[in-house]
């Protein structure tokens, strides 16, 4: 196995995967008009995924919970001048896991889509195909050290507002999308739910946030590299590998992310949306 630094990484395949990644990953929002206008605030992330014709988005339990029950949920889906929303009919929520301490888990939910919004959710983003991959990650991943791993979702951290130059007046609340590189440094399994910890190193430059309020529910994903025969470094198929919930707190040696692996993505998770049923 060839040792690679991520600094060796092309700027540009770096790009090229998170630009993927983003095709995975949605903002939940909860939209309140105000005198002043309509606001949105940033709830959460997800990470869509299908299991057969059952279309969800998977996120943390705590996430769930704040989601609305009645009117419309936002969405970041793409950029928008306007934030597009589902009415909460058309979605069910799925507590599929809750521990008693934040820091450790369970903290596991997905938000199961009725077909006629997954499929115009289709026309901007990609679902991932939960069932393709399960045997495989089940019983025969990939080597933690082999490829990059990147973790994707929304940091309330970097949300701005700045005037609004769509319309020349008012404000624009404006969400960004984050990919963060590292590597797990431990895996877990309690009961059946699997762990892992990314760790967040102190001196991480911006736009690396230091607090990932807003990350929950984002996406891990493990990339494995290739070398070709021209040396040119290339990527597989990104790997859902993980859910992150939890961060650890800031302290001069860093911070630390918390997230569900692929035992609790492709069993506990995978068992719970494919019995429920639109």
């Amino acid at each position: 196995m060839e040792e690679v630094q991520i600094a060796d990484i092309p700027d540009d395949l770096k790009m090229e995967l998170l630009r993927l990644l983003a095709d995975y990953s949605v903002g939940f929002l909860r939209l309140e008009d105000t005198p002043q206008g309509q606001n949105a605030s940033l709830l959460g992330s997800g990470t869509l995924v299908v299991i057969d014709r059952t279309f969800a988005t998977l996120t943390a339990h705590h996430v769930i919970r704040t989601l609305p029950r009645a009117g419309r949920l936002g969405i970041m889906l793409s950029p928008s001048s306007q934030p597009h929303s589902i009415e909460v009919l058309s979605l069910k929520y799925l507590e599929i896991a809750r521990g008693h301490d934040d820091a450790i888990g369970p903290d596991l939910g997905a938000v199961i889509l009725a077909p006629w919004i997954a499929s115009a959710i289709a026309a901007k983003k990609i679902f991932y195909d939960l069932k393709l991959h399960r045997e495989h990650m089940l019983h025969s991943p990939p080597d933690p050290r082999d490829g990059m791993w990147i973790i994707h979702g929304l940091p309330d951290e970097r949300t701005v507002e700045r005037p609004d130059t769509a319309t020349g007046y008012g404000i624009a609340k404006v969400f960004y999308k984050f990919g963060g590189i590292g590597r797990p440094t431990s895996l877990v399994q309690i009961g059946e739910h699997d762990y892992f910890t990314i760790p967040i190193h102190p001196a991480a430059p911006p736009p690396v946030p230091k607090n990932f309020g807003g990350m929950s529910g984002g996406g891990l994903w493990q990339i494995p590299l290739i070398r070709k025969p021209s040396g040119e470094l290339n990527n597989r198929s990104p790997l859902f590998s993980g859910i992150a919930f939890y961060q650890h707190a800031v302290t001069d040696a860093g911070s630390a992310l918390r997230c569900h692996g692929r035992a609790s993505i492709y069993g506990v998770a995978y068992d719970a949306i494919a019995h429920t049923n639109w």
